[in-house]
């Protein structure tokens, strides 16, 4: 046996018996081995990503591919019995080296571990099994995951109170972590859920279809990553933490600019270790505007706005986190350009106008104690419909004052309070304002929303969770149908 490979072995055994230490010892040897060059900083982000229970195993995977520790010394390890440790509250990776917008859960309480399959074919399998009972008393967009309320009478029958529940929510995914080609660590992505729709049958409303979420593929050198396919859009990447609207993340339409989409994307980035880190990131993006008709269902589709704009458009976003004692705040500056084309007919006349889809972000991070932090982000910007901003009439017909793009702005700020290791409360307050000048009579001038959830880490897989969301939407020039209304959810999740 190789001398270091003994000490390390000695090492990892250690640490695998000490189990209510495991977290800290097995972190403390990551960096070790990073500041000895053993591991880079991106499979030093990878191990410290990890669940606590997971973390050694992760990190005596990557020590037996790079040579340093035997399959026998492997066997050894395996062997060893392991504790369960105590649940404890995940923390958000640092912006310089998460993806953006992982799960909508970027601060929710920490995941059982995943499932792998054989060291032959490194496929990580997760998911989350997710039920939701919800009661509303407006009428919405939809029904389990209102973003907006629809006006005020606007159902003759009075039809505006309901109630269901559904699993349609839940999340599968496979993480796939290949082998080393010309020095950068390969690894791929592929994720979905259920709410593509519903089946076609008269009991079909919970026959729920599949909907891809991820689909990737990167290359992750020491300071340089590449990475193609669909994944988060890098404009404004934070979201709210909700178990209520856990598909569609928390605030969409009500201040929280979101989108997965095609993409080829570089990441430039300072060492993982160092106490201040910088991060560029810069992509070339799929330029659907969002102006998708929602009622098709088709094996293709003819061009919209922003295909027949003949280029893709791009986006970047520069971020810089810090420490605070054990802690990584993280401020983040983005934007986003897409060219497209608006065709109408006004009378007999054909025409086509210009669009130009931009928009910045501001997204920031700060935990400013063990159990209290404030998130949130800030936005700026003009028809940024496939985003969820001033949904479904964020480009509006040729003729019309907003055929160019409506503008809007708005934001959200959340508050999130962990009372101890299984409870944790968050207070959110979101809103999207677009310009009412670009509007026509009846269209949707404001949404808000206000939001309240307590979630309960009743053990390392399952979590309940409460929430209560009061959304008020406006009309321009139609106080009358003003509208506002309440929406009640409880879900419970098994994670894997």
């Amino acid at each position: 046996m190789p001398k270091c490979g003994g000490v390390l072995l000695s090492i990892l055994c250690t640490v695998l018996v000490g189990s209510c230490q495991a977290e800290d010892s097995a972190g403390l040897l990551a960096h070790i081995l990073a500041d000895k060059g053993i591991i880079n900083p991106t499979e030093l982000a990878r191990v410290e990503a990890a669940s606590p229970e997971n973390r050694v195993q992760m990190l005596a995977s990557l020590l037996e591919e790079k040579g340093v520790l035997t399959q026998a010394e492997m066997a050894k390890l395996t062997s060893t019995p392991e504790r369960t440790p105590t649940p404890m509250l995940a923390r958000q990776l640092p912006s310089s080296i998460q993806a953006p917008k992982q799960p909508e859960q970027a601060r929710a309480v920490e995941a059982a571990p995943p499932v792998t399959t054989e060291k032959k074919f490194p496929l990580t399998i997760y998911g989350t099994l997710l039920l939701n009972a919800f009661s509303n008393t407006s009428l919405t967009n939809l029904q389990d995951i209102p973003l907006f309320n629809s006006k005020q009478g606007s159902d003759p029958l009075g039809n505006d109170k309901s109630f269901g529940m559904t699993v349609r929510q839940s999340r599968f995914g496979m993480h796939y972590q290949g082998p080393r080609m010309a020095g950068a660590q390969t690894s791929g992505q592929f994720e979905f859920d259920l709410l593509g729709g519903k089946a076609a049958f008269g009991n079909g409303i919970n026959m729920d279809l599949f909907r891809l979420r991820l689909a990737l593929g990167r290359l992750d050198w020491q300071n340089f990553s590449l990475e193609a396919g669909q994944d988060w859009s890098i404009f404004a990447p934070l979201n709210p933490t909700s178990f209520a609207e856990y598909a569609i993340p928390s605030m969409s339409a009500s201040g929280n600019p979101w989108i997965r989409m095609p993409q080829f994307r570089a990441e430039l980035h300072s060492d993982a270790t160092a106490p201040t880190r910088f991060q560029l990131q810069l992509a070339a993006i799929d330029p659907n505007m969002g102006d998708y008709p929602t009622t098709a269902f088709s094996s293709g589709r003819t061009p919209e706005i922003g295909e027949r704009g003949r280029a893709p458009g791009a986006e970047a976003r520069f971020a810089v986190t810090t420490k605070i004692e054990d802690r990584d705040l993280s401020i983040g500056l983005s934007g986003h350009y897409a060219r497209g084309k608006n065709a109408g007919m006004i009378g007999t006349v054909n025409v086509q106008t210009g669009v130009d889809s931009w928009g910045v972000a501001l997204d920031y991070s700060l935990p400013l104690t063990k159990r209290f932090a404030l998130s949130g982000e800030a936005f700026d910007g003009r028809a940024l419909g496939i985003f969820s901003v001033n949904s479904g009439q964020a480009i509006l017909p040729a003729g019309t004052a907003g055929e160019h793009g409506v503008q809007s702005h708005g934001g959200w700020a959340q508050a999130q309070f962990n009372a101890t290791a299984k409870w944790q409360v968050n207070l959110v307050y979101g809103i999207d304002l677009a310009n009412p000048s670009q509007l026509r009579t009846g269209d949707r001038s404001k949404n808000q929303s206000y939001m309240g959830n307590l979630v309960f880490k009743f053990s390392p897989s399952v979590t309940f969770a409460w929430e209560w969301r009061r959304i008020l939407t406006d009309f321009r020039n139609q106080r009358s149908a003003n509208e506002q209304g309440d929406i009640a959810n409880m879900g419970v999740a098994y994670t894997f």
